[in-house]
Order: C-alpha cells, then sequence, then structure tokens
C-alpha cells in the first residue's frame, strides 16, 4: 500500500511538471509569434519609409537639380559627425533645459524639473 501510495504521488508530481513544460512551451510558442508579427510590422514600415525617402529624393532632384552625388555627400557627412563613417546616426547627449540649464529625460516636450516647454529636434534619436 505504501508503495502504490508513492507510485502515484511519483506520478502526479511528474504529470505536474509535464503540464508546467507543456504550459512554458505554449507561453514561448505565442511570444514566438508575437514576435514575428511585430517583425513583420517592422519590415513594413520599413519599406513604406523606404519608399517615401526615395520619392522625396526623386522630387528633390526633379524640382530643385539635386544629384545623387549630392545625397551621397550628405548622408557622408551626417555618418562622419561623431566621427566615424560606420553607418549610423551619432547618439546625442540630452539637451539641457533652456530655462533651469538641468539635463532633459528622454523625450518630453516639458523640463521635468521647472516645468519649462521645449521644443524638441525632430530628428532626435
Amino acid at each position: 500500500m505504501m508503495m502504490s501510495g508513492l507510485f502515484i504521488a511519483g506520478a502526479a508530481d511528474q504529470m505536474a511538471r509535464s503540464n508546467r513544460a507543456q504550459s512554458a512551451g505554449e507561453r514561448a510558442s505565442r511570444t514566438a509569434a508575437e514576435v514575428r508579427s511585430k517583425n513583420e510590422a517592422l519590415q513594413c514600415d520599413v519599406e513604406k519609409l523606404f519608399m517615401i525617402t526615395e520619392a522625396l529624393w526623386s522630387l528633390l532632384k526633379l524640382e530643385h537639380g539635386y544629384a545623387d552625388e549630392d545625397l551621397g555627400r550628405m548622408i557622408q557627412d551626417i555618418d562622419l559627425r561623431d566621427g566615424k563613417l560606420d553607418g549610423k546616426v551619432a547618439k546625442q547627449p540630452n539637451p539641457s533645459c533652456p530655462e533651469c540649464d538641468r539635463t532633459l529625460m528622454g523625450k518630453h516636450p516639458v523640463c521635468l524639473y521647472c516645468g519649462t516647454s521645449v521644443a524638441l529636434d525632430p530628428f532626435e534619436r
């Protein structure tokens, strides 16, 4: 009798572990599906931005006579702002509040310290 009780307890423990593992697997599968979905959405956004950028560049060439070399030089100038030609935009330090001179936190349009409204750079990353 004692032996069968231990067997039942062991089987129940094994079943509980199996259920937890299955639940963890299902959660991981859902998370992976969410990540894939977000990745697909980001890829669509990148494609749209690429198309918009190409259209804007075509308009600038057509209306203002810019050449592809002009764009290439400007891209290189922007890339070299941090002294490295690495295909990345240099990360700028957080700006200071024009009123209290404290460092602005994040992308808040208002200084968290003194309440001054701050115009943020639209190209800030």
